[in-house]
């Protein structure tokens, strides 16, 4: 049974981990699948704004001057730096003129997607007749060349396009004409600003949905996993109860047995002493019987069936003699200290479901090893109610049986070994009278230490 429930427990684990990773690379493929469909739509936006004649003459005006320049350069009147640093130049003049009228064509998808756009140079060579070929770009040392729109970091942006220029150019030298080869090179990149408000917005709803969901399996999982092992201890405890019980039984039932057998007999048919003694025997067997049944019929009631019959009296009084009542019915020595306060206050209980509440702990202190017991009854002032407390030094509770030992049947034990007599009613029945006159009671306990349980009574002016 065990192992089948821990069987159970690992299979569970293991398909709400797979659920969950399941879940995971769903959304995950979600994600990428909106990321992709953002990205399809913002560079469409930009090539429409983009491939007009408008950007395209802006373009050109670059080119013009770089195409003057780049004969300047040939003719040896700059040099190759100051080339590159005259297109930057004129980069950095045209470039207000293109990122207004791009921000101005982008106005109708400002509500999806805010993106930004920067055109860099890549390379810039040249190639005379002969197929010498120069390179001008990138020089050493030299910064990235932005040719339109807004610069950011690299990492932030997403290639979407490289292009080159490239065109025959006739230039005038002092020995005629020379043509040149140009191949300029150039890339553009974007950059989403609002990625995360992006998708966000586009997967908020399925991810609230998937947290729900996946809130839901835990919580059923949870709430299986707390259930199957309350119906395992639950079961655990019922069959040692009737382990236990018919344990308690077959003493008396073996007894009436053999007392039967021997009033029976020929024996005790002619000898009226053995009779007498056999008919004694039955008798008190039958009470022990009797006794047994009574006390799990009356100890199994729950709080709502314990009907009390509430007086007022003196609990400093009633205490004192409950104690000494008890001390007389010990069968073995026991040290009880006892620390009564004369309160002045009266106490509205039933005194034989009180008294019986206290002397099943008591009885329990002395069962489980407890030869000195503390015995304390005082006014608690923060919460003003009158406070029974019982100390003794037995074996103690481990903490992990002490939010169990008010339950019915249950009795502590280890690799279900019991070595101590009971059916264990005797707290779970004090709890419920407790609780009958609205009170509480609780435990404090170490193993091998001292053991403490404490009532807690109202106050009725």
């Amino acid at each position: 049974m065990q192992s089948k429930s821990k069987l159970l427990v690992i299979f569970s684990i293991f398909t709400l981990i797979a659920l969950i990773a399941i879940q995971g690379y769903l959304i995950y493929n979600t994600y990428e699948l909106k990321q992709k469909t953002i990205t399809i739509d913002a560079r469409n936006a930009i090539a429409k704004v983009y491939n007009t004649p408008e950007v395209d003459s802006i373009a050109w005006l670059y080119r013009n001057d770089f195409l003057s320049n780049l004969e300047l350069y040939k003719q040896k009147e700059i040099s190759k730096q100051e080339l590159v640093n005259r297109l930057e130049r004129k980069s950095e003049a045209i470039n207000p003129g293109f990122t207004t009228l791009f921000n101005t064509g982008l106005q109708e998808y400002h509500d999806k997607f805010d993106v930004q756009i920067k055109k860099i140079v890549t390379s810039i060579s040249i190639t005379d007749s002969i197929g010498n070929t120069e390179n001008l770009y990138p020089l050493k040392d030299q910064d990235t060349i932005l040719l339109l729109g807004k610069s950011f970091a690299q990492e932030d942006g997403l290639l979407i396009n490289n292009s080159t220029w490239q065109k025959d150019h006739e230039i005038e030298m002092p020995k005629g004409v020379q043509t040149v080869d140009l191949n300029f090179k150039s890339s553009i990149y974007m950059n989403i600003t609002n990625w995360n408000a992006l998708l966000l917005r586009e997967l908020s709803g399925l991810l609230i949905a998937a947290s729900a969901l996946l809130l839901f399996v835990v919580a059923l999982f949870y709430y299986s996993l707390q259930n199957l092992m309350k119906q395992k201890r639950v079961a655990e405890i019922k069959t040692d109860f009737i382990n236990n019980i018919t344990h308690e039984l077959k003493t008396p039932l073996s007894t009436l047995s053999l007392a039967t057998k021997t009033l029976t007999s020929e024996q005790a048919k002619q000898n009226e002493t053995m009779r007498n003694e056999a008919i004694q025997i039955i008798e008190r067997q039958n009470s022990r019987l009797q006794n047994l049944i009574d006390q799990v019929l009356k100890s199994s009631l729950g709080y709502q069936q314990i009907q009390l019959s509430k007086e007022e009296f003196n609990p400093s009084v009633f205490l004192n003699r409950l104690m000494e009542d008890y001390k007389l019915s010990l069968d073995k020595e026991v040290d009880i200290l006892k620390n009564i306060d004369n309160t002045g206050l009266t106490l509205t209980a039933d005194p034989f479901f009180l008294g019986t509440a206290i002397i099943n702990i008591l009885n329990n202190a002395v069962k489980y090893g407890g030869s000195e017991l503390v015995f304390t009854y005082d006014i608690e002032k923060e919460t003003n109610q009158h406070r029974i407390s019982i100390s003794d030094n037995g074996i103690g509770i481990s903490k992990k049986y002490q939010k169990y030992i008010f339950d019915k049947f249950f009795r502590i034990g280890e690799k279900n070994k019991h070595n101590y007599k009971g059916l264990g009613l005797g707290l779970y029945y004090t709890k419920q009278i407790i609780i009958a006159h609205e009170g509480n009671i609780s435990v404090e306990s170490e193993t091998g230490e001292r053991t403490t349980f404490t009532i807690k009574l109202p106050i009725i002016s």
